[in-house]
């Protein structure tokens, strides 16, 4: 199994504190030095609002105000801690609140996850503000059979992982639409299975993340039988292709830990991929993006964020499958 040499981490290291932002700092010092919960959400409180929303931690758009697009970036933070915050942590309380807020009843999920403040400032093409007004649903079945996993049901994530300070109505029926929508129409077994609703990587990805934060447990592992059906449609199986292109490969963005539902009918996949990822690492320790967000400046600034947040993360995944020889 090849392993990041120890040489290359401390170049890897090296090159996120010469180029980094205070949360990549902060998201280092947990994964490899002191692995303190509360040091960290102090620093992730700083991108935290009045109303409960997060700002400023994407590397795709500079805006800086409270958005649901940050505030996913904090939940992927908050469910990635080896010891996750109680729900009496004001973060927590705050940012329950603002989300529930944002939830939109007669669509059963959230809108554009982008503000139109957004636009005023530099940001990449596909971070951009529509202004698309969701349209009501007539009922619960067309709720379900429509329901967007892709940037959204990372609040329902949330919202189930901290479910004792949802109302349990406003729960149960966050919940029912993506549930319901894996069990009717991502089963091959289920009648109303149909391979149109798994078009690319991304709503896949969000469901893996999603279906681990259900406390029914019996749900839970019918919805991993689900993902764990066909997970490589998903994925580019050509290594090779994520030199030049933007592709997600089967250790990207799904499966992130061992821990990940699907990683056991996909293990040899994955770890062959991460050995592909680890020959990719630059001379000076940054693991490279393969494309360009622009020719500007201003893409080139967002592309260097972009660097160092990538860098620490592929960091964090490499400890946690034990690919790094420290």
């Amino acid at each position: 199994m090849q392993k990041l040499t120890h040489e290359n981490f401390i170049k890897a290291r090296d090159y996120i504190f010469a180029n980094s932002d205070d949360i990549n700092r902060a998201w280092f010092r947990y994964n490899f030095e002191d692995g303190d919960t509360y040091a960290f959400m102090n620093e992730l409180a700083k991108y935290q609002h009045e109303n409960g929303g997060f700002g400023g931690l994407s590397d795709e758009f500079e805006y800086p105000g409270p958005c649901l697009k940050c505030t996913e970036k904090a939940i992927g933070y908050i469910l990635n801690l080896k010891e996750k915050p109680s729900t009496e942590h004001p973060v927590i309380q705050k940012m329950m609140a603002y989300i529930l807020e944002q939830y939109i009843p007669e669509i059963g999920n959230w809108g554009e996850p982008r503000v139109p403040e957004m636009n005023d400032f530099v940001h990449c093409r596909w971070e951009r503000y529509i202004g698309e007004t969701p349209l009501p649903m007539a009922d619960d079945e067309e709720r379900i059979r429509k329901y967007n996993a892709n940037e959204q049901v990372c609040f329902a994530a949330f919202a189930a992982y901290y479910s004792e300070i949802v109302p349990e109505e406003l729960y149960r029926e966050i919940i029912k639409f993506p549930t319901q929508h894996i069990l009717r129409y991502w089963d091959k077994n289920s009648p109303e299975y149909s391979e149109a609703f798994f078009d690319g990587p991304y709503a896949f990805e969000y469901f893996l993340d999603f279906v681990p934060c259900l406390k029914d447990k019996v749900l839970v592992d019918k919805l991993t039988a689900i993902l764990r059906q066909n997970p490589t449609k998903a994925w580019e199986l050509d290594f090779a292709k994520s030199d030049t292109d933007y592709v997600h490969l089967p250790c990207d963005h799904g499966v992130s830990s061992p821990d990940n539902i699907v990683y056991p009918v996909v293990k040899d996949l994955v770890d062959e991929a991460l050995s592909y990822r680890i020959r990719q690492q630059c001379e000076n320790g940054k693991w490279p993006l393969g494309w360009s967000y622009g020719d500007s400046e201003e893409m080139r600034k967002l592309e260097a964020k972009s660097d160092v947040t990538r860098t620490v993360n592929m960091l964090v995944k490499l400890k946690r499958f034990g690919r790094i020889d420290m």
